[in-house]
């Protein structure tokens, strides 16, 4: 999500990641969305939707694009954390992480990293006997685009 400003009237982007999230977790968690929601009215939110009813209008519509806009950036950032740790924890399964601390990430950025650890991980999965390093390295140079085409070892 990219709040491009928070103002009343102003618009956000949405990232297709977190679209998709919120459909999965509509399609396969409502249960324990639903219990989430039971915890939060027992939990004191009750008294909050109680209140609601005794703000100001304007005051509430400013606050409800607020609050929308702190949500989503904190589910996306959740997203990004989770799909991090678990890239990790897959790479580390693989003994992928020595070979991922041998790039210099002042050449290839992260992103190209993480793609191409996830692309590496999948070809692993689907073919065991494979050299994890070797797949790691194949999959880095599929995508690596230098930013100075002068560079030299």
């Amino acid at each position: 999500m990219n709040p491009q400003d928070t103002r009343k009237g102003s618009q956000f982007v949405l990232s297709y990641e977190l679209l998709a999230l919120l459909r999965w977790l509509a399609d396969h968690d409502a249960d324990k969305l639903k219990k989430i929601i039971g915890k939060a009215l027992t939990s004191g939110f009750q008294g909050e939707l109680n209140q609601l009813n005794q703000t100001d209008e304007t005051v509430l519509v400013d606050e409800m694009h607020h609050s929308i806009t702190d949500f989503l950036s904190l589910l996306e950032s959740l997203l990004i954390e989770t799909v991090r740790e678990n890239l990790q924890q897959k790479a580390k399964y693989q003994n992928l992480m020595p070979a991922v601390d041998q790039i210099d990430s002042t050449i290839c950025d992260d992103n190209t990293v993480r793609f191409s650890l996830e692309k590496a991980t999948e070809v692993i999965e689907n073919n065991p006997t494979a050299n994890p390093k070797e797949m790691l390295f194949k999959e880095l140079l599929k995508r690596w685009k230098p930013i100075d085409k002068n560079l030299k070892n």
